[in-house]
């Protein structure tokens, strides 16, 4: 049986794969990388590890700058921002057609930074490319706050859940092995009470044997 690679595409057989718990898609080893923001450190597909590394923001580039103007809206009806201001609201930096083309602040709603301002019922009033500043100027007396773009339904990831494990069973020793066991402590116990010798005769030592004879001993007399 070989499947493919959701990946790199390869053809590889299944017990060369393996599934993504977060994705539930198969992936060669080489597509697969360790999930170090986990605690049980399990592997997850380069995809996955992409997404959490980066991932999405809803809305455009320009949505912070939508959702500033909106709250100005509710105390003011003039703003003046820097082009660097903008890039810190906006978290990223300007076009070099936003410092050098008058043109790029236009209120036209087809393009992105247009639709940004104008959602929010706000318009460019005045630009000053020398200084670098911008003064908005609030159209609509009362604005909808600004919803956010939706992300893609995705399909929920499961928590996790680890592999049921049954507990150790001691097994318990059967009568023959207990009878076995009683067995040889009683005999360890018994030649332990034993005498070393069963009979009165006790051998003679070496050096008794060299110097008299064995069947006679010496008496007090000689």
């Amino acid at each position: 049986m070989k499947d493919e690679c959701n990946l790199c595409s390869r053809v590889l057989p299944l017990y060369s794969l393996q599934r993504c718990p977060r994705c539930k898609k198969l992936y060669c080893r080489s597509c697969m990388t360790t999930n170090l923001w986990s605690e049980h450190r399990d592997l997850i597909c380069l995809n996955c590890a992409r997404r959490i590394v980066a991932p999405k923001r809803a809305g455009t580039k320009y949505s912070p700058l939508r959702e500033y103007l909106w709250r100005r809206g509710k105390f003011t009806n003039h703003a003046t921002l820097t082009f660097a201001r903008i890039e810190g609201i906006i978290n990223n930096n300007l076009p070099l057609g936003a410092l050098r083309n008058e043109e790029w602040w236009n209120n036209n709603q087809t393009t992105t930074q247009g639709h940004a301002w104008k959602s929010a019922g706000w318009e460019v009033q005045s630009i000053d490319l020398k200084k670098r500043i911008i003064t908005f100027k609030k159209t609509a007396t009362e604005t909808a706050q600004p919803q956010k773009e939706k992300r893609r339904k995705t399909s929920p990831t499961q928590p996790f859940t680890p592999v049921p494990v049954k507990p150790r069973r001691i097994p318990k020793p059967s009568k023959t092995r207990i009878a076995k066991a009683v067995a040889r402590a009683k005999n360890i116990e018994r030649k332990r009470a034993e005498t070393p010798y069963k009979t009165k005769f006790k051998p003679k030592p070496a050096y008794e044997k060299r110097l008299y004879k064995t069947d006679a001993k010496p008496t007090s007399k000689d």
